[in-house]
């Protein structure tokens, strides 16, 4: 299939800016809408998502067994994931504001649910290789040098947490097909088994963050 990126979504990203510091995003506000989130005025996440994220949840509920979810943000793929029947979830979310909402959803799932508070760069390396049955990754790039890649820097880590036979799935950034850059950065990682599906999308016109009809699930899966 052909690679396919949005320009005008980088463009509006570029525009939109990042954070100063990574310490300042911990303890930046939260302002939850009824369809978006926002930290610190960058609009991390709108509802328009729901299917992708129902989607993602489907890949990373399928194993049944320890799922890590990466960023919380809205929560809307972590309700699904609960639908699963998982051993436990463990759920990472950096921003304070978020994972007080996190430990109030954890109270109250019906699946027992671990919350983390931190970066996955501080938290994951004291997690065992090997201990995961599948991934869900969905955080916000916070420097130009992650914008449409920021899921590239996790490969490694997730490649070392899963277990055999384990599953990867994250928030793409690509429209219809994996870049090249994309596929390298993955097997690299020392993934081999690259699959994905393709989501219809409807984001209003005037999403700041995504431009196109579809996003790519990836589906990756850890065979050796």
């Amino acid at each position: 299939m052909k690679e396919k990126t949005s320009k005008g979504t980088y463009a509006n990203r570029i525009a939109i800016g990042f954070p100063p510091d990574r310490r300042e995003w911990k303890k930046a506000p939260a302002a939850f809408g009824r369809h978006s989130l926002q930290i610190a005025g960058h609009p991390v996440m709108e509802d328009w998502e729901r299917d992708y994220m129902k989607l993602l949840a489907s890949i990373a509920g399928s194993k049944c067994g320890t799922v890590l979810e990466v960023g919380f943000g809205m929560g809307i793929s972590a309700r699904f994931i609960q639908g699963y029947e998982i051993e436990e979830h463990l759920i990472i979310e950096a921003n304070h504001a978020v994972f007080r909402r996190l430990t109030s959803f954890a109270r109250k799932a019906t699946q027992k649910v671990t919350p983390l508070l931190g970066f996955w760069e501080d938290i994951t390396k004291s997690i065992p290789d090997e201990s995961i049955s599948s991934i869900l990754f969905d955080t916000y790039p916070l420097a130009p040098g992650e914008l449409h890649r920021n899921h590239f820097a996790f490969f490694k880590e997730a490649y070392r947490l899963l277990r055999k036979g384990g599953v990867f799935t994250y928030y793409s950034d690509e429209a219809d097909w994996f870049s090249s850059k994309h596929l390298r950065a993955l097997r690299r990682a020392g993934f081999r088994d690259i699959q994905g599906e393709i989501c219809a999308v409807s984001p209003p016109a005037e999403c700041q963050y995504w431009q196109e009809k579809t996003l790519l699930a990836p589906i990756i899966f850890k065979s050796r």
